[in-house]
């Protein structure tokens, strides 16, 4: 049985009847719940409808793609983001998979490449199509992830920036494809919920369902752990809003919410000395949007929270989101907060 999948489409209407419209048909499966043609529009209807799939037309009049994908982003995060161009240099391709964007399509070659595009996307990987900005990624030898994060991330890794990993431990994943995160993540979960301790998930839904996926296949009994108590999995985002004051972070409020997550996780647990494995994205859905310096502010608090309880924490950060020399001083900041680094 097919599932359905949520397609909003942000292009003007016409181009849309005769040009997308019949290559969407050959998926039956797929269902275009909107057409917008503002970029305004788009963001609205994103809010509201929370599609599985979203694909931008660049070449719309008045439209700033960067400002599209982080608002985008920004209300409808679980959103996988496809964008269509007649020509797009390499350096606007990395900018917009900085911002959550997936998949880079050039319209003269939608009718080959868009159906593989977005199952691509669909299914939380990277597309780049033919052309310009595919070639010159190509010919750089570069993914999206410039190479100068990549150096930046080996040298904050390197066996004498380690700290001890005796516990308690608070670690970063940087992950260049989701299966690497997911692996990383199931056994950092199994290991603690093989050893009688509990575990707590703050993620997205995507990344949710595929960990209850890889457990499952890993021989745990999730539904039961879940009943336990040893098992939780909450929203990132709703989470994150729970302790977000505006623009800022609630000390306070943070302490309280993940406190109490982490309190309920220990009482649950099995274990002669329990503990808890928490592993959180909302740090990374700050850095997304832009917020680096919260994302930082976050890692920081979480410190706090290691300390005052028996917990390993691990962050998982895709390395779309970063870009450039601009970002290394952020990045740097970022890992000096954690007590093992990751990258792969």
């Amino acid at each position: 049985m097919q599932f359905s999948v949520r397609v909003l489409v942000l292009m003007e209407f016409h181009q849309f009847q005769t040009f997308i419209a019949p290559i969407l048909q050959q998926r039956p499966n797929w269902h275009v719940v909107a057409v917008a043609a503002e970029p305004s529009d788009a963001v609205r209807l994103a809010r509201h409808l929370h599609p599985d799939l979203i694909l931008l037309d660049l070449d719309l009049p008045r439209m700033n793609e960067i400002n599209a994908a982080r608002q985008i982003r920004t209300v409808s995060p679980e959103s996988n983001i496809v964008f269509l161009s007649r020509e797009s240099s390499a350096m606007v391709v990395r900018d917009l998979f900085r911002f959550g964007v997936l998949g880079y399509v050039k319209k003269e070659y939608a009718s080959s490449e868009l159906i593989a595009a977005m199952e691509a996307v669909f299914q939380h990987r990277r597309f780049i199509g033919s052309g310009e900005a595919s070639h010159e990624l190509a010919d750089t030898g570069e993914s999206p992830t410039d190479g100068h994060i990549r150096e930046v991330l080996n040298e904050m890794a390197s066996p004498w920036r380690e700290k001890p990993l005796s516990p308690p431990s608070h670690e970063i994943q940087f992950y260049s494809e989701d299966a690497v995160l997911l692996d990383r993540l199931s056994g950092f979960v199994e290991a603690a919920l093989r050893a009688g301790h509990s575990a707590a998930v703050c993620a997205t839904k995507s990344s949710r369902d595929d960990l209850v996926y890889a457990l499952q296949g890993r021989g745990l009994d999730v539904d039961d752990l879940v009943r336990r108590r040893n098992y939780m999995a909450f929203d990132a985002a709703k989470i994150l809003s729970a302790f977000t004051t505006g623009e800022s972070l609630d000390r306070a409020k943070f302490l309280r919410v993940l406190g109490g997550v982490i309190t309920s996780a220990v009482d649950a647990a099995r274990a002669n000395r329990p503990r808890v494995a928490l592993y959180q994205e909302c740090s990374s859905l700050l850095w997304a949007k832009g917020r680096d310096e919260t994302a930082i502010q976050l890692e920081r608090l979480l410190n706090e929270l290691v300390n005052r309880h028996d917990m390993d924490v691990l962050c998982g950060y895709s390395l779309i989101y970063f870009h450039g020399e601009e970002d290394s001083h952020a990045i740097q900041r970022l890992c000096a907060e954690h007590s093992a680094v990751n990258s792969e």
